[in-house]
């Protein structure tokens, strides 16, 4: 079992490819660089709150977070073309779902590639025009937007803002309160994640995404559903 394991790690967490010269940095279209989220890979779609991610860097590298583990390396570039070199990656291990589109998505990443930009979309297509990723900017819209939530029967929100340092991160939560409706929201790695409410024994649990946020009197811990039942959680105290 435990060699079977092994193989699964090495398998997600290295791009083999053929040599390749790094692109210069002043040869990198400006509308490439960013960060962005796939969507699709390989026709098949993703999982739902599961951030496979690809940053493109205008110094020439690549990196991003496949899923379970975070990888980077450089790149080389010819007109349309776009090929990946060898990436150094962590070697966690997640949930086998997790896991498997971890495996797709660095997969898709080994052969040479025709990359188009289209409005916010980054579309990566493999030899003879067979489906590769597509990916959506995570910065078009950035600016966000206002949701309104009317609660039948509450005379007013309660909304409580509380910083936290979880394992060296700082973690803004906001507790909103209206009538029957309890949430949390926060940002952790650069993902916005609104939480519900949620039967517990003890403390107060919210479930938003791929996270569970439990609070027990001041403290707090971030669950990461997608590693699976033995996460043992990050605790998150109060910071000044």
């Amino acid at each position: 079992m435990l060699k079977a394991v092994t193989a699964l790690s090495c398998a997600c967490v290295m791009i083999e490819m053929a040599s390749m010269q790094p692109v210069a940095a002043e040869n990198v279209p400006p509308q490439l660089v960013g960060t962005w989220l796939a969507e699709d890979i390989g026709g098949g779609g993703v999982i739902d709150d599961l951030q496979s991610t690809l940053e493109i860097r205008e110094d020439g590298t690549y990196g991003g977070m496949a899923g379970c583990n975070h990888f980077t390396g450089t790149f080389g570039l010819s007109g349309s073309k776009l090929t990946f070199g060898p990436a150094a990656s962590t070697r966690k291990m997640c949930v086998p779902a997790v896991m498997n589109q971890e495996q797709k998505f660095l997969e898709a990443l080994r052969s040479e590639l025709s990359w188009a930009v289209e409005g916010s979309k980054l579309v990566l297509t493999k030899a003879g025009g067979e489906p590769g990723i597509k990916l959506a900017s995570t910065t078009a819209g950035s600016e966000g937007v206002d949701v309104t939530i009317r609660v039948p029967g509450a005379d007013a929100a309660d909304r409580q803002s509380v910083r936290y340092d979880c394992g060296g991160k700082v973690v803004e939560a906001e507790y909103i309160n209206a009538g029957p409706v309890s949430l949390v929201t926060f940002t952790i790695d650069g993902t916005f994640v609104v939480a519900s409410n949620v039967i517990a024994a003890s403390g107060a649990k919210y479930a938003g995404g791929q996270y569970i946020w439990w609070t027990k009197g001041e403290e707090a811990t971030l669950f990461d559903a997608t590693k699976g039942e033995e996460d043992q959680g990050i605790a998150c105290k109060p910071a000044s």
